[in-house]
């Protein structure tokens, strides 16, 4: 699926469920993240919607276990409001720096089978990636692995840390 056919899917999903599409928030490889609101209304929101059915599917399982959980070694989490298979849609919270979002390239349960080389350059990259922040970052990773939720999207857009 491409750009335009996602942005054709938002159009459509906001008309069906009474949003008014307030603008883009992000775009990566599995989807798109738009501001919405509720017409009328003042309450904003985040609405994705996914490329394809399994990193979906993946995301809304990180979002359901981390339900309860806003806050996750002091970095904001994005709580999932409503999704929708049909339109491979997640509705979710807006969340401010710190945060860490856009799980749908997680691993669940299991850790990644990745070589110890491939392991090692992308802790390499991560820290340096974050420089003297890497310590924190690394135990949002862990604290993450504790809920059998293996985070690879590592990077400044996705794992915010405050301005």
């Amino acid at each position: 699926m491409g750009q335009e056919e996602l942005i054709q899917n938002a159009e459509s999903y906001a008309w069906q469920h009474g949003f008014e599409i307030l603008g883009t928030l992000g775009d990566g490889t599995q989807g798109m993240v738009w501001r919405v609101r509720d017409k009328g209304k003042l309450h904003q929101r985040a609405l994705k919607i996914h490329t394809s059915s399994m990193p979906y599917h993946t995301e809304v399982e990180v979002y359901e276990r981390l339900r309860s959980i806003p806050k996750l070694e002091g970095f904001n989490v994005p709580v999932i409001l409503w999704h929708d298979d049909r339109w491979r849609a997640i509705e979710m919270g807006i969340v401010e720096p710190p945060y860490i979002l856009d799980f749908a390239q997680a691993c669940l349960d299991l850790p990644p089978d990745f070589s110890t080389e491939v392991w090692d350059d992308t802790l390499r990259k991560w820290r340096k990636a974050y420089g003297d922040d890497w310590p924190r970052v690394q135990r949002l990773l862990r604290a993450l692995e504790g809920l059998g939720i293996y985070y690879l999207d590592v990077h400044r857009r996705n794992i915010a840390l405050a301005m």
